[in-house]
């Protein structure tokens, strides 16, 4: 192996050189649950989009590891040098060589999919080595079905997401869990006296809260946030797209434009196949990737027939509100308009893992549809005014499918109400990002 690249190596893990590394204190909720896995032999998989903090995980994985400093070694992909398969072999030779194998030995792999033939070279090390622990990240599960097959049985997958809100209330040291069922007596008692200051920083939220490097940027910094976001995540990640798959990199950002620009609506890949004259085959895949890049998100039509899911028209979701703000332009102060209701309904799409909506031929419709044991219906009206025609449809669909609850995501409004037999919960949208990850740990 070639000095430079030994060199290059030992750059990246300083605790060789009895080195401090110097990390953000702040750290994401999936750090806490990745701890509990370091010591189960399978392969950790980090996945996520461009700059939600992956790096920066695994390196405080790195600092709460009691071990030898020889027993760790992190290999960052980004690094042009070691995108080949030989070189990144020879540079974990290296380091087993001079790792004890009687105890055990930790191998962060950062950007796996920089890495041709990843798959198999991780099967080879998990297989024949003992006492080692890998633990990789990538930005794109482009390659998830292939590595299943080759790592089945042998390696777990965790989705970093965009920073939630909870996480971004807890960087601002605001109160941000809910410990009772009783939601309206507690945001009474913890959260109504500071109510102005969590719409505030709710706003800043849709503008710029999803990456942890702009936590500390002042929302008057418009054009390096939007410069930050645009360079450094969507067009990092569709060129990834592009590199992997060999698809027209600008087929992909101006399908990704189109999308943005209706979020929260129905789309047709006839439509946009015929805009980008393209045909639809190659707008659907392209669709895909990017569901795979983890910058978009598909939702379906509820219905018990899957193949009317699938043939039915679709709604689509950017990852986060800042990213359709910053692909179009729009001021920061769109998250004051009218527009601000289909940003919203983004957000709390992207954190319901089984989330669908509801349409019928008369264009009846519910938002979102949290498919479970029990359904439940979810209208976005992110409004200060909520009259009866607002929840006119929620209740067609709760007559229909015999649900007994409901949720109306509201601007300012916090009340239950029974209205014809259903209870409905209005909840302020930023209430309810709170509300819904402490129901989803129940």
């Amino acid at each position: 192996m070639e000095e430079r690249h030994r060199l290059l190596l030992t750059k990246q893990n300083p605790w060789w050189k009895n080195e401090q590394i110097h990390l953000p204190s702040f750290e994401r909720d999936l750090h806490t649950e990745l701890l509990k896995y370091l010591n189960h032999k399978q392969i950790l998989a980090i996945v996520g989009l461009r700059r939600v903090g992956k790096t920066i995980i695994m390196k405080q994985l790195i600092q709460k590891l009691n071990v030898k400093k020889n027993n760790i070694c992190y290999i960052s992909f980004d690094d042009i040098d070691f995108q080949t398969y030989i070189i990144a072999e020879n540079l974990i030779n290296y380091f087993l060589e001079f790792s004890d194998k009687h105890t055990m030995r930790y191998l962060f792999l950062d950007e796996i999919q920089k890495l041709p033939n990843w798959p198999d070279l991780l099967k080879t090390i998990y297989d024949t080595e003992e006492n080692i622990k890998l633990i990789i990240s990538g930005s794109a599960s482009l390659d998830l079905q292939r590595y299943k097959e080759t790592l089945a049985g042998r390696i777990l997958t965790f989705h970093l997401p965009v920073l939630t809100f909870p996480e971004y209330l807890r960087y601002h040291t605001m109160p941000h869990v809910l410990t009772s069922n009783n939601i309206i007596h507690e945001y009474d008692v913890t959260f109504s006296e500071k109510k102005e200051r969590y719409q505030e920083l709710f706003k800043t939220y849709l503008i710029k809260g999803a990456f942890p490097e702009l936590l500390d940027v002042d929302i008057q910094e418009k054009d390096f946030i939007q410069k930050y976001i645009k360079e450094s995540i969507i067009e990092k990640a569709i060129t990834d797209i592009a590199r992997i798959t060999k698809e027209d990199e600008k087929i992909i950002y101006e399908l990704f434009r189109l999308l943005s620009n209706s979020t929260a609506r129905l789309f047709e890949i006839s439509s946009l196949a015929n805009i980008l004259t393209v045909n639809r085959n190659r707008v659907s895949r392209c669709i895909s990737l990017l569901e795979q890049a983890f910058l978009l998100k598909i939702t379906y039509n509820y219905t018990a027939s899957v193949a009317k899911q699938v043939r039915a028209n679709k709604k689509q979701y950017a990852a986060h509100s800042s990213i359709i703000i910053t692909l179009l332009d729009y001021p920061f102060e769109v998250v004051s308009t009218e527009l601000a209701g289909h940003l919203v309904e983004g957000i709390i799409v992207n954190i319901i893992d089984h989330a669908a909506f509801w349409r019928t031929p008369q264009k009846d419709e519910v938002d979102i549809v949290v498919k479970g044991k029990e359904k439940l219906p979810i209208e976005v009206k992110y409004q200060s005014q909520i009259t009866s025609d607002d929840i006119k449809t929620l209740l067609k669909f709760c007559k229909k499918f015999r649900c007994t609850n409901g949720i109306v995501v509201t601007k300012t409004t916090l009340e239950k109400k029974n209205v014809d037999g259903v209870d409905i919960l209005f909840i302020p949208a930023w209430f309810f990002l709170l509300y819904w990850a402490n129901w989803n740990k129940e």
